[in-house]
């Protein structure tokens, strides 16, 4: 079926991103209205002009040319890039290209090129990772005023801890079974412990080493943090029923960071739980500028009294522990310039979203 050239040129110009064919000889054959209006020119400016007289003017769309130069040199199909373009009046643009190279009985027939203005999306996710980047800055300046504050006080109670442990277990030895002074040692000693496990955990805290970023693949980081987990599986005799959906994903990440980080939220949903069995939901996706990882559980959830103060140091539910390991992992994914989110429903689990800028 023949389609009349009119019937074509309303069929062009009614699509809503532009379209441009370019001939084997570097011809502009056909470009419709949209194109014309996003590259700054008139449509009769394309009469008789080759793709070469209108944009190899000067070096300031080099980058634009090179998709065109790419295409026919490699003879690419669904090539996709995005693209400063300059236009002739000045203003500057965002692009998104698409070209193919386009072939008839083994001949060349030319290039078809699909062009879409993405600068304000392109000037709204900038946004949006302008204010994440500073809103990082800022946790990652809280976490630091944190771990000062942390290690000036592990400091000053870790002698005196050590000395009464020490003292307390030299009086002890030194009592009979039967002797009725023991049972006020023993809570003595039980205090310190606690207060050694405070010091230790804190220590950690402040020791985590400025993280050294690697292209790494995300779902080999979790198939690591997943295996960390056997053996406090068999130890609290519970089992992890697991669900992953990974991309092949890659991102700027510490491997070894980000595994103690993934593992610190796994453990967790194992240890937040009334079953002998939790199930943990792992999904990895890229969208916009971001990867993402989300964790969803079938724990006993956060409770709405509790939920202010989850990433307060020293702040736990746990009749165990010390309340450092959200804490550690919020400094780990902001020292990634990334986003931890964590919410839950008493009795429906919990759900932790992490977002790191892709690579």
């Amino acid at each position: 079926m023949n389609i009349k050239p009119i019937i074509l040129k309303s069929i062009l110009d009614s699509l809503p991103v532009g379209l441009m064919v370019i001939d084997p000889e570097g011809e502009v054959i056909n470009i419709n209205r949209a194109a014309s209006e996003i590259l700054g020119y008139s449509l009769d400016a394309f009469e008789g002009k080759g793709w070469g007289d209108l944009f190899f003017d000067g070096e300031k769309n080099i980058d634009f040319n090179q998709i065109i130069i790419d295409i026919i040199q490699e003879r690419k199909v669904n090539l996709q890039r995005s693209v400063s373009y300059v236009r002739s009046d000045g203003k500057i643009l965002q692009l998104s290209i698409t070209g193919s190279f386009l072939r008839e009985d083994e001949e060349i027939a030319g290039i078809v090129v699909l062009i879409n203005d993405v600068t304000e999306l392109h000037k709204a996710h900038r946004h949006e990772k302008i204010v994440l980047e500073e809103k990082g800055a800022l946790q990652r300046e809280r976490a630091e005023s944190i771990k000062n504050l942390a290690e000036a006080v592990a400091h000053q109670i870790r002698n005196p801890v050590t000395s009464i442990g020490g003292f307390s277990m030299r009086m002890l030895n030194k009592l009979d079974q039967d002797d009725p002074n023991r049972v006020y040692l023993e809570t003595i000693l039980a205090g310190t412990k606690r207060l050694e496990d405070v010091v230790t955990a804190v220590g950690h805290y402040t020791k985590l080493l400025q993280i050294k970023p690697t292209r790494a693949s995300i779902s080999k980081v979790l198939e690591k943090a997943q295996a960390g987990l056997a053996p406090k599986e068999a130890e609290l005799s519970r089992k992890i029923k697991w669900t992953v959906h990974s991309e092949p994903i890659k991102a700027m990440i510490d491997p070894g960071l980000f595994t103690h980080a993934l593992n610190e939220l796994f453990l967790n949903a194992l240890e937040f739980c009334r079953e002998d069995e939790v199930a943990i939901e792992v999904c990895v996706f890229e969208d916009a500028n971001w990867v993402n990882v989300e964790i969803q559980d079938s724990g006993i959830g956060i409770s709405e009294e509790d939920r202010p103060y989850i990433f307060d140091p020293f702040f736990t539910t746990k009749a165990v522990g010390v309340g450092m390991g959200l804490c550690r992992v919020k400094r780990i994914i902001s020292e990634h310039k990334g986003e931890l989110k964590v919410d839950g429903v008493p009795g429906e689990g919990t759900k932790v979203v992490i977002r790191l800028p892709s690579v």
